[in-house]
């Protein structure tokens, strides 16, 4: 066989072999996510509950304002969500932005929630990045092309990042944000609350913002850890939220569809996500049909 035809064989042939490799991967990859789904809903709680107003009675006006354009006497508790999202973003001042695709759930009691995105940096390359809480435990990994780790964290700053995303997260649940022993509201402003949420033995605090309607359109905190910010409290995380329009039966949801991030630091701030729900579900514990298309 002449050396150019043994070459090009040889190198179809390794092609072939990563392409089945990743490939196996993205599968294993996905049935992880699969059966993490179904362990996150397993933690709900099935005895239904109903709303009543005077659930809401002592809270901050800012707060009540918010329930009571959300929610009505006599509706059950949400139990779950589950979102579509699609977005750009980056991880540093200046890089290109990133487009991608995300599938986001979260139950409100215990507090948990799992992130699984696609980023696609460049053609025919991704990477997967996912994101849970459950149990008082965290872990963050990012995954090139399925296949490679470049991100593995569990350690406590990151149960603490992500129990604050997941709070952050409930301006699309807004039963979840219902007070309760492990969560309650604060007095802070004429537009603006405080929300505590304790987990175990973590406990994190932010400030959601109202319009004069009820909507959240603002989720700040100081207690968010970020990479080179010292002392703790030096960076802020501000999550703004808009175009909200009506979810649910009978639209009673008046939700954001718009949703950025961005970091302040040393008087400078750092915009890196915005993104769109594309599709939104309450109380329907299981994962979003993927089609495992792409």
């Amino acid at each position: 066989m002449p050396l150019l035809a043994l070459l090009t064989f040889t190198f179809a042939a390794l092609l072939a072999g990563l392409t089945v490799g990743v490939l196996l991967n993205r599968t294993a990859l996905e049935r992880r996510v699969d059966a993490q789904v179904v362990e996150l809903f397993a933690e709900i709680e099935t005895l239904p509950t109903y709303y009543k107003e005077a659930d809401v009675a002592a809270l901050p006006e800012p707060a009540r304002r918010f329930f009571q354009r959300n929610l009505h006497e006599g509706m059950p508790h949400q139990s779950c969500v589950r979102v579509r999202e699609a977005g750009t973003t980056r991880h540093r001042p200046g890089q290109p932005w990133t487009e991608f695709v995300a599938e986001e759930y979260m139950v409100a009691s215990p507090p948990g929630m799992l992130w699984f995105a696609r980023l696609r940096p460049f053609p025919l390359v991704w990477i997967d990045v996912l994101s849970t809480y459950l149990r008082g435990r965290a872990r963050m990994q990012a995954k090139l092309m399925s296949s490679v780790s470049s991100i593995d964290d569990s350690d406590e700053l990151t149960r603490r990042a992500s129990l604050l995303r997941h709070v952050a997260g409930l301006a699309l649940f807004p039963g979840a944000l219902l007070p309760a022993d492990d969560r309650e509201w604060g007095e802070h402003g004429e537009d603006s609350a405080s929300f505590t949420l304790r987990d175990g033995v973590i406990e994190v605090t932010g400030v959601f913002f109202f319009d004069e309607l009820g909507n959240v359109v603002r989720f700040e905190t100081d207690e968010r850890p970020y990479e080179g910010a010292k002392p703790p409290g030096a960076a802020r995380w501000v999550v703004r939220y808009a175009e909200h329009r009506g979810f649910g039966s009978g639209g009673d949801l008046q939700l954001p569809t718009k949703i950025d991030m961005e970091w302040h630091v040393a008087g400078q701030v750092f915009h890196y996500v915005e993104k769109r729900v594309e599709g939104f579900e309450l109380d329907i514990p299981r994962r979003w049909d993927t089609g495992r298309e792409e």
